[in-house]
C-alpha cells in the first residue's frame, strides 16, 4: 500500500491525463452505444450507478457520474436481506459500521471518523449532530439510504468529515398498490407494517397522489430489562399542479420508548501501567488513559444482565415536515423551493456507567443522567438550476441558499436531586430505582442557532467523455445561548459565529460507455464539539478543517456486473491537542492536532445466472493520529501515531441469493469487523467479529413467506468498541415472516 502518501499526486495525475486525452480528442465525434437501463436493475442491486442519489449533487448526476463515493441501499435491498432498521441497512454499505450507542441512539462510522464527524440526516434535513437527534428508525418507513462517503460540507453544511446518512421517505405513488408485513422473532419481538399509495380522486385525473405508511416494532430485549417500541407513520402527496408545476408534501412523526441497556462491565485480574517501563500488574481500578487489562472478558453468566436504575427511560417524539415546489419555467430552467420544520421532544433518565472493581470484585455504578430536551428546526432552500452550453459544450449550473433556524432548549436533574451511585454484585445485581422524581425537569439553558448558506454547483463536458464538476459553498453560523438559571451573571448569554467555507471539485473521464474514472477534491469543516453545547470555554476555538482526496473507479461489465473502487487520503486538522504553557506550565488545549485517515473500498454486484445474485464488499483504512498529545490529568503523553478509537482496518461483507423452483429462495449474509482500538492509548482492544445470517422464502402470489436466522454462530460481539463497558450485540436468534402486496 506504499502508493497512498502519493494519492494526492495520483489524483492530480488522474486529471491531468484525462486533459490530455480531453485535448486530443476534443474535435472528434463520439457515438455511444445505446445504453438500457431497466427499473428493476436499478431496484434490486445495491450499486445502483444509474440512479440519481439526492445526497451526492442537487444538479441531477447519476451516481456514475459523480466524483465521489455514495452508497445506495433501495427498499428492495431490505426486504431481501431482512434489513430491519436503518442501522442494519447503512452497515449493508461498504466500509460502514454502526450499532446502538449511549443506550438507544444510533452511531456511525466510516473512512477512519465517527460520532459527530458522521452526519445523520432525514430527508436532508439535519436537524442536530446524530448524538443529539438521531434516533432508531424502522427500514419498512423508507424508500432509501444513501451514504455519502468522505466530506460532505458542500451538501449538508457544518460537520460530516467522515461522511453523511441520509434516510430517505417514500415518495407520492402514481400508481394504487398497497403492502403489509408482519414478522416475529425471540424476546417477544414483532414488526409490522402497512402501506398504500395511489392517485387520489381530487380533481384532474392522476393530478393528486399520495402515500401513507406506518410501522411499529416492539421488543423485550435480549438484555434484560431492555424493552423497546418504536411507532412511526408518514405521510406524502403530490400535486401536478400545472405541466410546469409540482407540488410535493411530507410529514413522519416518530414516537419510541426505551429501557436502555448501555452495556456489560468488562471483568479483569488486574492492570498494567503502559507509561511505566517494566511495570507490574496492579489489583486496582482501570485507568482509561494509561493502563491495559489482564484477563478481560465479559462474563458468560451476564450476558444478558442489565444493570441500570428500574425507572431508567428514553422516550422521544420526533417530526420531520417538508414541502416542495418544482416550478420548470422552460426546458432548460428550473426553480425550487422547499421550506421544512422538524421537531423533537426528548427526556432521558438512565444510570449510564457500570464497571467492573476487581479490589472489591464489586460492579460500581454511577453516572446518573437526566435530561430534557425540545428542539424546534425551522427553515426554507431554494435554488435555480439550468442546463445550456459554456464555450461550446454542454453544461449544467445550479446556485441556491438557504436559511434555518434550530431553537434548543436543555434541562437536567434539578439541583436538589442526592447521586445514585452504588456497588452490586456481577451475578445478582440490587434492583433499585433512580433519585428524585423521574418526571421532573429543571430546564438550564435556551439555544438559538441560525445558519445561512449559498452555494453553487455546476457540472461541464469538456469534451463528450471529460466533465468538471465543482461546487463550492459559504455558511454563516451564529450561536446564541442563554443560562436560564443564573440570567443575571456576566456570562449568562454566549455568542459565537463560524463563517465556513467547504465545497468540492473533480474529473469524471468515461473511458468507455460502461466505465468511469474520477478524482476529487474535497473539504468540510466541523466545530470541537457540537454547536448545542458551545460555551464560553469553546470561544477561542476555530471550526476543524477536513481535507480529503479521491480517486476511483465506476463501471459495468457486461449486463451484469456492477462495480465500484476507491482510494482515499483524508486530513483533519485543528483538533484539541493538549500540551503545556512554556511560561507558567500549566496544562492547555490547543487545535494543534492532526487525525488522518487513507484506505480503499470496493464493492461489487452481478448475477451470474438468473436465478442467482452476488453481492461483495470490502475496505481497508489504515487510520492514525497525525499529530496529538492527551492530557492525563497528571501529565500530558503524546500519542502522535496511534490509532483513534472504534476504527477498524478491515470490514467487509458477502451476500448471496438463489431462487429455488417451485417459489423457493435461500440467502445468506456474511459480515466481518475487524479488531478495533477501544482507548487513544491502544492498550485495549475490541476484538473482531464475523456474523452469518441465513434465511430460506416461499413466495405464492403475491406474498411472500420467510424464515431468517440472525447471527447463526452465536458471536459474542460489540458492533461499538468499548473499554470497560461492552454493550452487546443480538444473540443467535430467528424471525419469521410475511410480506404482502395488494
Amino acid at each position: 500500500m506504499n502508493f497512498f502518501p502519493s494519492l494526492r499526486l495520483a489524483t492530480l495525475g488522474l486529471a491531468t491525463a484525462a486533459l490530455t486525452f480531453a485535448d486530443d480528442y476534443a474535435d472528434t465525434p463520439v457515438e455511444l452505444d445505446p445504453i438500457a437501463i431497466t427499473a428493476d436493475k436499478e431496484k434490486l442491486f445495491s450499486l445502483p450507478l444509474d440512479a440519481a442519489p439526492a445526497s451526492g449533487s442537487r444538479l441531477g448526476l447519476t451516481n456514475r457520474d459523480l466524483p465521489v463515493s455514495v452508497s445506495v441501499v433501495t427498499q428492495e435491498v431490505m426486504q431481501l436481506r431482512g434489513l430491519r432498521t436503518a442501522v442494519e441497512a447503512v452497515e449493508s454499505a461498504v466500509g460502514m459500521t454502526g450499532g446502538i450507542q449511549f443506550g438507544s441512539i444510533p452511531t456511525y462510522s466510516t473512512r477512519g471518523f465517527g460520532s459527530n464527524s458522521v452526519s445523520i440526516l432525514r430527508d436532508g434535513i439535519r436537524q442536530n449532530t446524530a448524538s443529539q437527534s438521531s434516533r432508531t428508525i424502522d427500514s419498512f418507513l423508507l424508500d432509501r439510504v444513501e451514504v455519502l462517503k468522505g466530506p460532505a460540507g458542500l451538501m449538508f453544511g457544518e460537520g460530516a468529515i467522515g461522511g453523511a446518512v441520509n434516510y430517505l421517505s417514500k415518495a407520492p405513488a402514481a400508481t394504487a398498490g398497497g403492502e403489509a408485513f408482519l414478522s416475529i422473532g425471540a424476546w417477544a419481538s414483532y414488526r409490522l407494517g402497512l402501506g398504500w399509495g395511489g392517485p387520489l380522486p381530487v380533481g384532474k385525473t392522476g393530478a393528486v397522489t399520495s402515500r401513507f405508511d406506518y410501522s411499529h416494532n416492539e421488543t423485550n430485549g435480549y438484555a434484560d430489562g431492555n424493552a423497546q417500541r418504536y411507532d412511526a407513520a408518514a405521510l406524502a402527496l403530490g400535486w401536478q399542479a400545472t405541466e410546469r408545476l409540482k407540488l410535493t408534501f411530507n410529514t413522519t412523526a416518530l414516537k419510541d420508548w426505551n429501557e436502555s441497556y448501555f452495556g456489560n462491565p468488562v471483568v479483569y485480574d488486574a492492570v498494567v501501567n503502559t507509561t511505566v517501563a517494566n511495570a507490574q500488574p496492579e489489583v486496582r481500578v482501570f485507568n482509561a488513559n494509561t493502563d491495559r487489562m489482564i484477563n478481560a472478558r465479559v462474563a458468560e453468566e451476564a450476558r444478558r444482565t442489565n444493570y441500570n436504575i428500574l425507572d431508567n427511560y428514553a422516550k422521544t417524539e420526533n417530526t420531520f415536515t417538508r414541502l416542495r415546489a418544482e416550478l420548470r419555467l422552460s426546458p432548460d430552467l428550473e426553480v425550487r423551493n422547499e421550506a421544512y420544520a422538524a421537531t423533537q421532544l426528548l427526556k432521558w433518565r438512565n444510570l449510564e456507567t457500570n464497571v467492573w472493581n476487581p479490589v472489591t470484585q464489586l460492579v460500581d455504578r454511577r453516572s446518573f443522567v437526566h435530561i430534557y430536551r425540545d428542539d424546534v428546526l425551522t427553515g426554507n432552500r431554494f435554488d435555480v438550476s439550468h442546463r445550456g452550453t459554456l464555450v461550446g459544450r454542454t453544461n449544467r449550473f445550479l446556485i441556491g441558499g438557504f436559511y434555518e433556524r434550530n431553537d434548543l432548549t436543555r434541562g437536567g436533574a434539578p439541583a436538589d436531586y442526592p447521586t445514585a451511585d452504588l456497588s452490586v454484585s456481577l451475578l445478582n445485581p440490587v434492583q433499585t430505582t433512580g433519585p428524585g422524581d423521574p418526571n421532573r425537569f429543571q430546564k438550564g439553558s435556551r439555544i438559538a442557532i441560525q445558519t445561512g448558506a449559498l452555494y453553487l454547483e455546476n457540472a461541464l463536458d469538456l469534451t463528450a467523455s471529460l466533465k468538471l464538476i465543482v461546487g463550492l459553498r459559504r455558511d454563516e453560523i451564529n450561536l446564541q445561548r442563554d443560562t436560564l438559571l443564573t440570567p443575571t451573571t456576566a456570562f449568562a448569554t454566549y455568542r459565537k459565529r463560524y463563517d465556513p467555507w467547504t465545497g468540492r471539485g473533480g474529473f469524471v473521464w468515461s473511458v468507455t460507455k460502461d466505465l468511469n474514472l474520477y478524482a476529487s477534491y474535497s473539504r468540510a469543516a466541523e466545530p470541537t464539539t457540537q454547536l448545542v453545547s458551545f460555551n464560553a470555554s469553546s470561544n477561542d476555538f476555530a471550526l476543524q478543517t477536513g481535507l480529503q482526496y479521491e480517486i476511483g473507479a465506476k463501471g459495468t461489465l457486461g449486463r451484469h456486473v456492477d462495480f465500484t473502487l476507491a482510494l482515499f487520503d483524508i486530513e483533519k486538522n485543528n483538533i484539541l491537542s493538549s500540551t503545556l504553557d512554556p511560561l507558567t506550565g500549566l496544562r492547555l488545549s490547543q487545535q494543534i492536532g492532526a487525525q488522518n485517515s487513507r484506505g480503499v473500498e470496493f464493492a461489487v454486484a452481478f448475477l451470474p445466472s438468473p436465478t442467482w445474485r452476488v453481492e461483495l464488499n470490502a475496505a481497508w483504512t489504515d487510520a492514525w493520529y497525525g499529530e496529538f498529545a492527551q492530557n492525563l490529568g497528571a501529565g500530558i503523553i503524546d500519542r502522535t501515531g496511534n490509532t483513534p478509537t472504534n476504527v477498524p482496518e478491515w470490514v467487509g461483507g458477502l451476500f448471496v441469493h438463489k431462487r429455488l423452483p417451485a417459489g423457493f429462495a435461500v440467502n445468506a449474509g456474511l459480515r466481518h469487523v475487524g479488531d478495533r482500538f477501544a482507548t487513544i492509548h491502544n492498550a485495549v482492544i475490541t476484538d473482531g467479529y464475523t456474523t452469518l445470517d441465513a434465511g430460506v422464502s416461499y413466495t405464492r402470489g403475491r406474498t411472500i413467506y420467510t424464515l431468517r436466522g440472525r447471527n447463526l454462530t452465536d458471536e459474542v460481539y460489540q458492533p461499538v468498541a468499548g473499554s470497560t463497558m461492552a454493550r452487546l450485540g443480538e444473540p443467535r436468534n430467528v424471525e419469521l415472516s410475511v410480506r404482502t402486496r395488494f
